[in-house]
């Protein structure tokens, strides 16, 4: 259930409290409205998240955290910590990866180029 992409999102912005569909979607970046549905249908099918349906015009739905919700949340703030401590070391470490792999390709490149260049001799592989 946390291994979708948006589940941890969901969870840590219901945290402040009960929020409608279009709140979350303008709080959570890049996510789309179908995923956003999807993320809230398995979380409540799992027990995390409670819907609340008011039978107006139109209809307003919320969504908050369960009580389950918020002790899996409790479980995982030590984690949650953990990721905003070594926020800086994760992206620099990225960006050394990222550099690299770059490099790597470039290199490459350079080593095809070069090869294709070179002439060739009738008769020699």
């Amino acid at each position: 259930m946390l291994g979708a992409k948006w589940s941890l999102s969901v969870l840590v912005r219901l945290t402040s409290g009960t929020h409608r569909f279009n709140e979350l979607l303008r709080q959570i970046d890049g996510v789309s409205r179908r995923m956003l549905s999807a993320t809230l249908r398995q979380l409540e099918r799992d027990g995390l998240v409670l819907r609340h349906v008011y039978a107006r015009v139109p209809a307003r739905v919320e969504y908050e955290l369960s009580d389950t919700g918020e002790e899996l949340l409790t479980a995982l703030a030590p984690l949650l910590d953990w990721g905003k401590l070594h926020l800086l070391d994760i992206a620099e470490a990225r960006e050394r990866f990222d550099r690299l792999q770059l490099w790597r390709a470039e290199s490459q490149e350079l080593q095809q180029n070069a090869q294709q260049r070179q002439p060739r001799v009738p008769g020699v592989y």
